[in-house]
């Protein structure tokens, strides 16, 4: 597993937001918003992103008591928001940031598996209270070469 520890000042995210189980069918919850989603609404997001890193970015942020978690489908912007999105501020924090290289979503899936199970366990980090990132290259996202990356947020334990 290739990974960084990586200070990052704060960031805003803009785009499409709904609120799924965090129990009953996440993935495939996320995986139905993604292929929903209207090639223009993609298209508003990823002309509004200016702010490295370039690309769109699934945001999970919350967890709320009846067991629910927003995703976004966004990028990062310092433009203002249009109406019809929404926009999350995400403060300065330390990032965990996994790099991927593999088709979508069997490589991200995998890699989010092992931070749990094996990462965390032994890395002498601890999950902050904050928003995990998905960033997502341009590019085919079934390639065997595709680039993704997972930014958990971690404070030394």
């Amino acid at each position: 597993m290739n990974y960084r520890i990586e200070q990052k000042n704060p960031f805003t995210v803009v785009g499409v937001k709904e609120r799924f189980s965090h129990i009953e069918g996440l993935g495939e919850n996320i995986g139905r918003m993604w292929s929903e989603t209207p090639s223009e609404t993609f298209e508003q997001i990823t002309a509004l992103g200016d702010t490295e890193s370039y690309g769109l970015l699934g945001v999970y942020s919350g967890m709320y008591d009846d067991n629910t978690t927003d995703y976004y489908i966004a990028t990062i912007t310092k433009k203002n928001c249009p109406e019809t999105f929404c926009k999350l501020e995400i403060p300065s924090l330390t990032w965990a940031v996994f790099e991927i290289t593999g088709p979508m979503p069997t490589a991200m899936a995998e890699v989010w598996g092992l931070i749990f199970s094996e990462w965390f366990p032994t890395s002498g980090y601890e999950h902050a209270e904050a928003p995990e990132v998905e960033w997502y290259s341009e590019g085919d996202m079934s390639a065997t070469d595709y680039k993704s990356e997972i930014w958990i947020p971690v404070i030394k334990k």
